[in-house]
């Protein structure tokens, strides 16, 4: 139920918008194509700056995230419409009963094909803001890295979590010296580019006998043009 003090303004997604990027929606789980700009929760249940706010919007009760993405990360977002279906996801979302798969634009050429990262991420530092990195008294993180293409410049690259620590694809990558394009807070910017973190949430993948079996997101317009004007013109960027 939406408390009675609720403060109901304009979200800044349109319902019809919304509605063009809803993935999958059944039994409490409605799965979203989530756009870049735009924070998977806010600071408050009436915060309109954010994705749970125009889901709350749209069904005129309140939802529930299951997971969060970075505001300029896009792709495959879960909520659900019943707080007691929350623990549920986060479990059926974890390995070895799901599967998470990103794709990311990275600056240079890796030197390996698939590599597995397990580094500790934790707070750095708290001075002048809460900074994230690898550190030993951090949390476990897992992810497991595949170059899909290479240019001069910037590769392709899949990544699948095992772990969900705050900016750990971000985190992973630029510690192999790999930092994702236009991330200007762990790497460098590409000058005129990409305006924002090429990271894309592309497809989840749970367990037999759970539905949905897979959910996917395209690659969204920005992120198919930076691949190619990079040269990265391969199968995955269509």
């Amino acid at each position: 139920m939406i408390p009675s003090t609720y403060v109901w303004k304009k979200a800044r997604l349109s319902k019809v918008e919304l509605e063009s990027r809803i993935l999958f929606q059944q039994d409490g789980l409605v799965a979203i194509d989530k756009p870049a700009d735009l924070p998977s929760s806010g600071r408050d249940l009436e915060d309109p700056d954010c994705l749970q706010y125009a889901l709350v919007t749209y069904f005129g009760e309140m939802v529930w995230a299951v997971h969060q993405l970075d505001a300029d990360t896009t792709g495959v977002n879960l909520f659900v419409r019943e707080p007691n279906l929350v623990a549920l996801w986060k479990e059926r979302m974890a390995v070895p009963m799901g599967r998470k798969i990103y794709l990311a634009v990275v600056h240079g050429s890796p030197d390996f094909e698939s590599l597995r990262v397990e580094e500790p991420i934790g707070v750095i530092s708290e001075v002048p803001h809460r900074q994230l990195g690898i550190t030993p008294s951090g949390k476990r993180a897992v992810s497991k890295v595949h170059v899909l293409c290479r240019g001069n410049k910037c590769s392709l690259v899949r990544v699948e979590l095992e772990t969900g620590r705050t900016h750990q694809i971000r985190i992973h990558l630029a510690s192999l010296g790999h930092p994702i394009v236009g991330d200007d807070w762990y790497g460098p910017t590409l000058s005129g580019t990409h305006t924002r973190q090429a990271l894309h949430a592309s497809r989840m993948e749970f367990a037999e006998g759970v539905e949905p079996r897979l959910i996917e997101s395209p690659l969204p317009q920005d992120m198919r043009e930076l691949i190619r004007s990079l040269g990265l013109l391969d199968g995955h960027a269509s």
